[in-house]
């Protein structure tokens, strides 16, 4: 695996703050002119704020650029049918070029979406996992026969599948997801993580490797990070505050040593924590309802400083 340093972009595809916009292609766009690496699109069901559909945000980012990758971030992949998510992974997948990646979570913290769905939120997990398995099947195998706890396949074929074999990213911090990424995922992808904690569970994700014999250089190792940059130091920690309370309708506290706000210089120094604790792509989601603007300021002012460290 090539050890240079790789940065994606959390496209706006929420609302916590302003109205439902496109601004999100106009992110997309702007991220690629700007030498970004990978797109991603966050996903929920049912939640506390409007929301752009996955796979519609995803294939209309596909129709809008031309180089980078581009994936969700992450898909709650239990609460749908895996046969489904195949066809969209293969589309998405011809509709870019073969740029896509799938990025999957179990989710979690909002009930709603899980009985909404009709999935229990204690089989998330084993839900994931099947999941993976068929649509891995379903992309890459003529004909499928699968015999699960959850769902059952007898000689199904997929005509239409991706022109290559497609990645899978894996979020999440617990052991459980750690194990996922080892048995079935090419990336580990979390978010909401200290730059300690990351340390420590890169450690955790080599002994899980060693256990089964896989290299742990075979995994890539990602982070997905909420951040607010400004002039204003204060200015970016509110905004940030402001997005993510009325995002995940909980106050900042919890979430305030996970994000990286200030001024350019502050950010730089936060986030080479985390480059230093091993992180090799670093997707960062602007907290605040003006991320053009955010854009344009850390790509001047922080990405320069992140690729310099990473060369």
């Amino acid at each position: 695996m090539a050890d240079r340093r790789t940065f994606g972009l959390g496209l706006p595809n929420a609302f916590p703050v302003g109205e439902p916009n496109l601004d999100f292609l106009r992110v997309a766009e702007r991220a690629e002119e700007l030498g970004y690496d990978a797109l991603w699109a966050g996903d929920h069901v049912v939640f506390h704020i409007p929301r752009l559909e996955i796979f519609t945000t995803l294939a209309a980012v596909a129709m809008r650029t031309r180089r980078v990758r581009i994936g969700p971030g992450v898909l709650l992949i239990c609460l749908r049918n895996p046969v489904q998510v195949a066809q969209a992974v293969a589309s998405l997948d011809h509709l870019s070029g073969g740029r896509f990646v799938l990025g999957v979570g179990v989710g979690g913290e909002h009930a709603k979406e899980f009985e909404a769905s009709g999935v229990r939120v204690g089989e998330r997990g084993a839900r994931t996992d099947e999941a993976l398995d068929v649509v891995r099947k379903l992309t890459t195998e003529e004909s499928v026969n699968h015999q699960g706890r959850f769902w059952t396949l007898r000689g199904i074929s997929m005509k239409l599948r991706p022109r290559r074999r497609v990645p899978v990213w894996v979020g999440g911090r617990a052991d459980a997801a750690l194990r996922r990424v080892v048995a079935r995922g090419d990336a580990w992808f979390p978010g909401f993580v200290t730059a300690e904690d990351y340390r420590d569970s890169l450690e955790r994700l080599g002994t899980l490797c060693a256990e089964v014999g896989r290299d742990l250089t075979t995994i890539e190792r990602a982070l997905y990070l909420f951040v607010s940059v400004g002039l204003d130091r204060v200015r970016a920690r509110d905004e940030a505050a402001e997005f993510l309370s009325r995002n995940y309708a909980m106050p900042f506290a919890p979430f305030e040593r996970y994000v990286v706000t200030g001024r350019p210089e502050e950010c730089v120094r936060a986030v080479r924590r985390y480059l230093d604790a091993g992180v090799r792509h670093l997707t960062v989601r602007f907290a605040t309802s003006d991320p053009l603007r955010q854009l344009e300021l850390w790509s001047a002012e922080v990405l320069p400083a992140l690729r310099q460290r990473g060369s």
